[in-house]
Formats: C-alpha cells, structure tokens, sequence
C-alpha cells in the first residue's frame, strides 16, 4: 500500500503561511468587514447622530469596505440638480466640496437614478454626457456604481461609489452600496418625524 502524499497538503500550508487565503476565506472576511461596517453605521443611526457625523461616516465606510476610488452622497433637488451632501476619496485629495450642484441630464449615473429610483452601474465613462460625466472624467473615474436613498417612499439622494480602475467595480457593489442607503434612510426618516412631533406638541402648547 502506497504511502499518502501529502504534498499539496504542504503547498497548501506553505500558502496559507504566505498569506494566501482561499476564495472562501477570502469571502468570509469580506463578509465579517460588511457587518461590522454597517454596525457601526447602525450604531450611529440608533443613538440619533447628527446629520452631519452620520453623512461624513456613511461614505468613508461604504469606500473603504468597496475599495472604491470615491464614494460619494447627493440629495436631489425639485429644480432638476443635485447636490453633494458627503464625499470621501481613497487617496485623502480634496473631494466635492459639500453643497456643489450640478444639473441633471445627459447619460450618467446621477441622472440614471434620478430617472429609475433603482440601483444601477456604468461600467465606462468614455460615452457619458451631462455635467456628472465630464465632472467624473476630469477627475480620472472611469466607471461608477450607486443606489438610491428613499425615504419613506420618496427619492432623497444616492450614493455613488467611483473607480479609476480599468476593471469595473464588481457585480454586488450596488447591492452593498444599498444596504448602507437604507441605514441613511432610516436616520432621514427618523429625523423628520422628531421635527413633525416637535412642531406638533409646540403648536399644542401656543397659547
């Protein structure tokens, strides 16, 4: 009877003790990554942060767990723009400054959620018109993935996340990218509701 070979036993050994995790390893932590990310987002949106700690967190940890370029959040406005609301950048240069409007229209991302109120993706730039696109490529992006913010059944804003890569984000970037909409958009809705019952018991208590 043959002795077992062990040896790619051994190679697997000496991989993991280089650092090189299997796809299902590698999995795993992307996953562990998400949840903890998106507590810490929960987090702030239980204990009623500002608006302006929760904007600043939500698109530093949306990049970071993406390894985007840029993630990026906008509110629409009724006079057919957008405005930027947060942004953070992988590689700490200046972002849009919060308040920077651009009009809507043309074939890009912010215009195409605007439009559908869904989750969606351009995976090139290179024929895209309107404002956000030649915002996009005079910043170096060539693909662009977002997913909207609805509150309470009505369009608020997106958040896009932004590559410079040649290769396009990947395929569940939009779903991820949800997941984080849906905190902000239970933060909105509870802030707006604090406001109605604010003014309510105010108007009760008016003389």
């Amino acid at each position: 009877m043959n002795a077992p070979d062990n040896g790619a036993d051994a190679g697997q050994a000496a991989g993991a003790a280089e650092g090189h995790d299997a796809p299902g390893q590698t999995r795993l932590r992307q996953l562990a990554d998400e949840q903890a990310a998106l507590r810490r987002v929960a987090t702030l949106v239980a204990r009623g942060a500002s608006a302006d700690e929760l904007f600043a967190a939500v698109p530093q940890e949306a990049g970071q767990l993406l390894q985007a370029g840029q993630t990026t959040m906008i509110r629409y406005g009724s006079d057919d723009t957008s405005t930027v609301v947060a942004s953070w950048r992988i590689s700490g240069e200046p972002v849009p400054p919060i308040g920077d409007r651009q009009r809507l229209g043309g074939k890009n991302l912010t215009t195409i959620i605007s439009q559908t109120r869904r989750p969606a993706r351009i995976d090139s730039y290179a024929d895209a018109s309107g404002t956000p696109a030649v915002a996009a490529r005079e910043a170096g992006f060539r693909a662009a993935a977002g997913a909207p913010v609805i509150v309470q059944g009505r369009l608020w804003g997106a958040m896009i996340a932004w590559t410079a890569d040649e290769h396009p984000l990947s395929l569940d970037t939009e779903a991820r990218l949800a997941s984080f909409t849906e905190l902000v958009a239970t933060a909105i809705a509870n802030a707006q509701a604090g406001q109605e019952l604010r003014a309510r018991l105010g108007s009760e208590h008016r003389p």
